[in-house]
């Protein structure tokens, strides 16, 4: 008698190595609201961030057949000062593609690439995740949200350098002609995670991005570093402010161009004005 051989296929490796990706993260104990400080967001985000690549690289779709036309998957963190509980505390993973059933007739699926068109929808495999408690992201530069360091000895403000602000790079390439979808930096996307595809909308809320590209890439020109600290947040419809506890201790994900994550307990390790390699 002779045995069959035969090996594994790329897409079944990807599944597996998704699985020990979630799989990881629940043993390391971190969940929604559950402690872990700072080490702890900084894995789960880490861990996030390369479950987006491998979907990426699977090229998964928002139906069950599997089939996707033009996908894009992100990590979308919460910008929305209106919402005090989870403005720069949650996030959600998002994965867009077109809808060929709501293309117009006689219009080729492959060439709808605009964010913005009714027929580019989105949805979220999972539901929304907080990061640890009094954990928050450090937005980029620019933001509405007032980053407050702490008070020297003297009783002084201390300042925060370029390197304790996350950095998000604009998408490189023309993804929406809209404002539901912006991809200067830092991206920016309107949209309610839900696990049902829909276009976007205005009365989503705002959710900075960071998108992998289906060859598992960074889809962003520049840096894509993400900064973490030990903060509490005052927060109403009018503004937002974050009191960084300690101007000294931050957790870092960075995001290479090819999409390896690299991390960090030292804001020094990332130079601002440097590209990664």
């Amino acid at each position: 008698m002779t045995r069959a051989r035969r090996g594994f296929t790329l897409i079944e490796l990807l599944v597996v190595i998704t699985i020990i990706l979630l799989i990881s993260a629940l043993f390391l104990g971190i969940s929604t609201g559950d402690g872990g400080g700072l080490k702890g967001g900084q894995r789960i985000i880490a861990s996030t961030i390369r479950s987006v690549r491998a979907m990426a690289l699977m090229n998964r779709g928002a139906y069950s057949s599997g089939i996707t036309y033009n996908g894009r998957y992100r990590l979308l963190i919460l910008n929305d000062p209106t919402d005090p509980v989870n403005h720069l505390h949650q996030f959600v993973v998002a994965v867009g593609c077109v809808d060929s059933s709501k293309v117009s007739a006689g219009v080729d699926p492959t060439s709808v690439t605009d964010t913005a068109n009714s027929a580019y929808v989105w949805f979220a495999p999972e539901q929304p995740t907080s990061l640890p408690n009094g954990v928050y992201f450090i937005p980029p530069k620019g933001s509405t949200t007032t980053i407050n360091a702490p008070v020297d000895d003297s009783g002084a403000r201390m300042v925060l350098t370029d390197n304790q602000y996350s950095v998000i790079g604009p998408i490189a390439d023309t993804a929406s002609s809209g404002v539901l979808d912006t991809t200067t930096s830092p991206p920016k996307m309107l949209f309610t995670p839900v696990n049902q595809p829909q276009a976007l909308s205005a009365g989503g809320k705002s959710w900075y991005y960071i998108e992998l590209q289906s060859s598992g890439a960074s889809n962003h020109l520049g840096k894509v570093v993400l900064i973490l600290a030990n903060a509490a947040l005052r927060s109403d419809t009018q503004k937002a402010e974050l009191d960084i506890i300690n101007i000294k201790q931050f957790a870092i994900i960075a995001v290479r161009p090819n999409g390896d994550v690299v991390i960090s307990n030292d804001s020094d390790d990332i130079d601002t004005k440097k590209e990664l390699k």
